[in-house]
């Protein structure tokens, strides 16, 4: 199976070519899509159109919501048919907005769509987990490629929570089971890709519903000490009946966590930990506008916070009140000199012991790393780049980030 970055590159060469009969999808892309490479090119493109289709949000979602935004537009483009020119006007924004709502709104469907292919393949050990070992070495493989492909994702436990609720509770409903939203700390990060929360919580709710009794099962979750508690609680049908939950340690353990189930009473208790993500403030001096947009779209479902400057001036001034955990400085801004301002926050009481990333056009390294940068990383800078730039100034000291 591909890595998420190489099936995105293919759905959106697929998507380029979504009507031409001619075009040959890759065998990656196939596997992903869940579609026989026999069947031939249309049954891809039938499948990609049946995404964009589950995209479109609920009715009660509210029309300024982001999810509505990548629906019209990725609706627009491959249901419609329409240009790019035609659906800007259509949407009422520039070609050039359009072009990077359309970036986005693609990767959103190679979630949805990879997310999906997770959830295939997580679905026949629901029944038998404890008997296919080579199922549960090829999940793990899986997953562990899925955090490579995207590092520094984290997921967001109340988010998390909230869709695998609505994806699971016709499911659960037919036998006679509810589920109910319990106390969920507000803000809490995991340490772990948003897919492999969602197949946790969905095998954990499904398995554990056939072992309850006609009720409900009751979901929280918790800050305790560096880890997140997730718990899954319901009355057991069967005193001292505790479900197979070696699917739920296996994926546990690729994230670094575990898992604790017990019978307390009549009840049915699961406990599963994760490492608890903290968010980290990133301030990034810039006046570049199209810059910070790359930069907050890298850092989506990471640790991450953008808190953008466009005035180097005031970056002083801003440490001070913002606090941030590191520092991404370009030197070539307006309105000061770049390599002053970096000495200034190197003498400054709350800037210098900051870490701080020059990124910029600038070939000067040893310049940079002479003044007292932490890292210099050259413009353009990719995702990736990105993202291990900032895992690698703040490693020696992860564990004594302050919490967002």
């Amino acid at each position: 199976m591909a890595d998420f970055g190489e099936f995105e590159r293919d759905l959106q060469d697929i998507l380029n070519h979504l009507y031409d009969p001619a075009y040959q999808p890759s065998t990656a892309l196939f596997n992903v899509l869940g579609c026989d490479p026999q069947a031939g090119t249309a049954s891809a493109q039938a499948a990609i159109l049946q995404a964009i289709g589950e995209l479109k949000p609920a009715p009660q979602v509210p029309r300024a919501a982001r999810s509505w935004r990548f629906y019209e537009v990725l609706s627009c483009r491959y249901l419609q048919k329409l240009t790019q020119e035609e659906t800007a006007e259509r949407l009422g924004i520039t070609p050039r907005h359009l072009r990077r709502e359309q970036g986005e709104a693609v990767h959103a469907l190679a979630q949805h769509l990879w997310q999906a292919s997770l959830a295939r393949l997580a679905g026949p050990t629901l029944s038998v987990p404890a008997e296919t070992p080579d199922w549960l070495s090829q999940l793990k493989q899986e997953l562990t490629a899925l955090q490579k492909s995207a590092p520094g994702s984290v997921a967001d436990v109340e988010a998390t929570v909230g869709s695998v609720v609505t994806l699971v509770s016709p499911i659960t409903a037919k036998r006679g089971v509810s589920i109910q939203v319990g106390e969920i700390q507000r803000g809490l990060m995991a340490s772990i890709h948003p897919s492999g929360l969602r197949q946790l919580l969905v095998h954990g709710m499904t398995e554990w519903s056939r072992l309850l009794s006609s009720g409900q099962i009751e979901l929280s979750a918790e800050q305790t000490g560096d880890q997140v508690k997730v718990t899954l609680m319901g009355d057991a049908a069967t005193a001292g009946s505790l479900p197979d939950d070696t699917l739920i340690r296996e994926l546990l353990n690729v994230y670094g966590g575990s898992a604790q189930s017990r019978v307390d009473g009549n009840k049915l208790v699961l406990d599963m930990f994760l490492p608890l993500a903290a968010r980290i403030k990133v301030l990034v001096v810039d006046d570049n506008p199209d810059l910070i947009h790359f930069y907050q779209r890298y850092v989506q479902g990471t640790r991450y916070q953008i808190v953008p400057l466009a005035e180097g001036t005031r970056a002083l001034e801003v440490v001070e009140t913002v606090k941030p955990d590191v520092i991404v400085l370009d030197v070539m801004l307006p309105n000061v000199d770049g390599w002053e301002l970096l000495t200034s926050l190197r003498e400054h009481p709350a800037a210098r012991s900051l870490p701080i990333i020059i990124c910029s056009v600038v070939r000067e390294e040893e310049l940079a790393l002479a003044l007292g940068a932490a890292r210099y990383v050259p413009k353009p800078v990719r995702r990736q780049e990105f993202i291990q730039a900032l895992d690698q100034v703040l490693a020696p000291s992860d564990s004594e980030i302050r919490p967002g």
